[in-house]
């Protein structure tokens, strides 16, 4: 078949220059545009005709199940192209669930080169096998699932409730810089601040990596969002530098995954 046609549709700079740079490695898939919310993507679809989408789920004003709802709603009128659609998303959890209910693929952030290409080379044999419009039709019938299912894994991820002097506070995860193990307890670090949470640190890391923990060390994981540099220390080992001036040792067993985020970014 000829190359795969490609669109790339999210509302992180950062993001679509990542997936744009990843794509362009791949000698069979030519990248025909980049649309920076649902609204661009409609119209973008109209007139390159892309076979695939990389789709944002999480975009302003039209967001990743607004396009689909458009696009099925014309399902009816167009007898022709119908794109397939990949989503890209930070939760992972609710992934699976859009993955059941008609999305070709998922691909969770931050995107690697390795599971793009295993994407996009499902997204080769479904076009030649015509399985867009059944797809799409699909998950235009599920879209309220799939509302309701982001809603929970949302509200469920964003924070924790933690006790402190007392009182019981409210923590939000994306203000979390780095988690340090203590026991049966993990000590979050948040700028100036540090609230202890009893959680081990691996059931922490688990239930978190969606929103971009990584674990670094046995005793230590940081939100990915916070790292600004990494070095060596005097023994060769590396260590993390964060937004906060914290530095964070990376332990050898976890040294492939930090430098893979990093790849992903400069691959």
């Amino acid at each position: 078949m000829p190359p795969l046609t490609l669109l790339i549709s999210d509302d992180e700079p950062l993001a679509v220059s990542r997936l744009a740079e990843l794509v362009l490695r791949m000698d069979d898939v030519t990248l025909v545009g980049e649309a920076s919310d649902g609204q661009e993507t409609l119209e973008l679809i109209e007139t390159l005709n892309p076979n695939l989408v990389l789709l944002d789920i999480e975009m302003p004003i039209l967001d990743g199940f607004d396009v689909i709802e458009h696009l099925s709603a014309s399902l009816d009128e167009k007898s022709g192209h119908i794109p397939l659609v990949i989503f890209v998303t930070a939760y992972p959890q609710f992934a699976v669930r859009a993955f059941e209910t008609g999305a070709l693929d998922f691909i969770p952030k931050p995107v690697r080169y390795a599971r793009l290409v295993e994407a996009i080379d499902r997204a080769r044999s479904a076009f030649a096998d015509r399985e867009a419009r059944q797809r799409l039709a699909l998950l235009g019938k599920t879209l309220d699932q799939l509302r309701h299912e982001r809603s929970r894994v949302v509200d469920e991820d964003h924070y924790l409730w933690v006790p402190r002097h007392g009182e019981i506070v409210r923590v939000d995860c994306d203000s979390i810089d780095w988690v340090k193990a203590e026991g049966e307890y993990v000590r979050l670090h948040c700028d100036q601040t540090s609230y202890l949470y009893r959680q081990m640190i691996g059931d922490f890391v688990g239930s978190n990596a969606a929103i971009g923990f990584l674990r670094v060390h046995r005793s230590a994981a940081v939100n990915v969002a916070r790292i600004v540099a990494i070095k060596r220390s005097e023994n060769g080992s590396r260590i993390l530098r964060l937004s906060t001036g914290d530095e964070v040792a990376v332990g050898r067993k976890y040294a492939k995954d930090v430098m893979a985020i990093i790849s992903s970014d400069i691959e």
